[in-house]
């Protein structure tokens, strides 16, 4: 294992997108982390995820042209999906609406499941009373495990999340057994543009401390 901390957010020039490493950087996974990346080269050959991987770089050919809706539609259309998913918030219902009308309109079977699905509450994972929003009473509680199952139990071949809040679209991710993809996450103050906070960090956001921290740069 190698002495330097991989952090490919501090390379001046990814020059590895050229296949260029004659100026990589001592952190550089490409120079110092061979055996994972090695395995991952080796894994990538098998077939399904070759041909999953074909299907993604097709879809280069359209880049800064598509929508992330449309390149969705293009990447299931390439796989040969038949049945589409969508795990959504019940904050977004008109979203959750108009894409799957979307999907059903390039002729794709869909199946939309919300965050409440099972109506389940905090109780159901045991969250202490001085946890909850309001003591005493009743908090809803997301269920993105029951998203995937239904999902999952539906036949779906492809799985998108529609956003879900932070932590539970983790948890859909980690036991949807078809592959997942994003359409858009969620963020209720900034109208689920979460880089808008990085955007304006030297501004608005100036909480958030966007710059090297001293001793990296040391």
């Amino acid at each position: 294992m190698s002495e330097f901390s991989v952090q490919c957010s501090y390379c001046a020039r990814k020059r590895c997108y050229q296949g260029d490493l004659s100026q990589a950087p001592d952190f550089c996974p490409s120079l110092n982390r061979t055996g994972p990346l090695g395995e991952a080269r080796e894994r990538l050959s098998e077939p399904e995820n070759q041909r999953m991987a074909q299907d993604v770089a097709r879809t280069w050919k359209d880049y800064g042209k598509l929508t992330r809706v449309e390149e969705i539609v293009l990447y299931a259309k390439l796989r040969g999906f038949k049945k589409l998913g969508v795990a959504f918030c019940v904050g977004l219902p008109q979203e959750a609406e108009m894409f799957t009308n979307v999907l059903l309109n390039e002729g794709f079977e869909a199946v939309s499941v919300c965050c409440m699905c099972g109506a389940l509450s905090s109780e159901d994972v045991a969250l202490p009373e001085e946890d909850k929003v309001v003591p005493g009473r009743r908090q809803p509680m997301c269920n993105p495990i029951g998203q995937a199952a239904v999902l999952d139990g539906e036949g779906c071949e492809l799985n998108v999340i529609l956003g879900l809040c932070v932590g539970d679209d983790t948890l859909f991710i980690k036991h949807s057994k078809a592959p997942v993809t994003v359409l858009a996450v969620k963020d209720r103050v900034l109208a689920h543009n979460p880089l808008g906070a990085l955007y304006t960090s030297s501004s608005i956001y100036a909480r958030l401390k966007t710059r090297r921290p001293k001793r990296e740069a040391d």
